[in-house]
Formats: C-alpha cells, sequence, structure tokens
C-alpha cells in the first residue's frame, strides 16, 4: 500500500491527493469558524476573542498553502481557488441544511480566508524562488 501510495504520489495523481487532502483540512477549519461565527451572530458572545480565533483559524487554513506553494514547483493559485471555494460551499450547504440559514449570506465572512490564503501563497512562492536563487 505504502509503494502504491508513494508511486501515485510521483506521478501525475499528485496533483489529485494534493487536492483532497487540503479540501478536507480546509472543511475542518470552516465548520470550526462557521461554528463559532454563528454562535457569535446568535448568542451575542465577545468579539474581542473572536477575533483572536479568527486569526488562528486564518493561520491555521493558510500553513498548507505556504508548504504546497514552496515544495511544489507546478502549484499556483489556480489550484488553490476552486479547493477553497468547494470546501467553503460544502460547509455552507452542510450548516444552512442544520441551522436554517442562507448560504449566499455567508459568503462575506470568507474573506479573510481568501486574503490569508493568498498571502501564505504568495509567501511560499517568493521562499520558494529565494531558495532555488540561492542554489
Amino acid at each position: 500500500m505504502r509503494e502504491y501510495i508513494l508511486g501515485a504520489w510521483e506521478s501525475s495523481n499528485r496533483k489529485v491527493f494534493q487536492y483532497v487532502a487540503l479540501f478536507c483540512f480546509l472543511v475542518v477549519i470552516y465548520a470550526i469558524y462557521l461554528a463559532l461565527h454563528l454562535r457569535l451572530v446568535h448568542a451575542g458572545a465577545e468579539t474581542d476573542s473572536f477575533l483572536g480565533t479568527l486569526a488562528k483559524l486564518c493561520f491555521i487554513s493558510a500553513l498548507p498553502f505556504a508548504v504546497l506553494a514552496y515544495s511544489d514547483k507546478t502549484w499556483c493559485s489556480n489550484d488553490a481557488a476552486p479547493v477553497c471555494v468547494a470546501a467553503w460551499v460544502t460547509v455552507c450547504v452542510g450548516l444552512s441544511f442544520q441551522c436554517k440559514i442562507c448560504a449566499l449570506g455567508l459568503a462575506t465572512v470568507f474573506f479573510p480566508f481568501i486574503l490569508s490564503a493568498l498571502l501564505a501563497h504568495g509567501f511560499g512562492s517568493l521562499c520558494r524562488f529565494a531558495k532555488d536563487r540561492a542554489y
């Protein structure tokens, strides 16, 4: 099994594994964020602690983008965008059935994650460029 996974990783199927792994990771982070956001909206929780949690979640969700941009020369932001949107839509639709909310109304709170993903991708690409120039 390990040899199959390593062989597939080295083949053209690597992108598929990257997409699936990134999608699963982002679904978890986005679900945590939306659950906290909905609790804040409905219960009127403290916004100071929420902003700190938002910053931590944005940082955690941005890490895979930086790692992929740094480690894979073929990874680009066009690869990341559809995965982000698919994960966000999946979580929004799932929560809209559970909480009876409009999934389209949650599109505006996706902005911090878009910004953090773009910044992380840029940082990873810049680090890869600097590493390639050093050698």
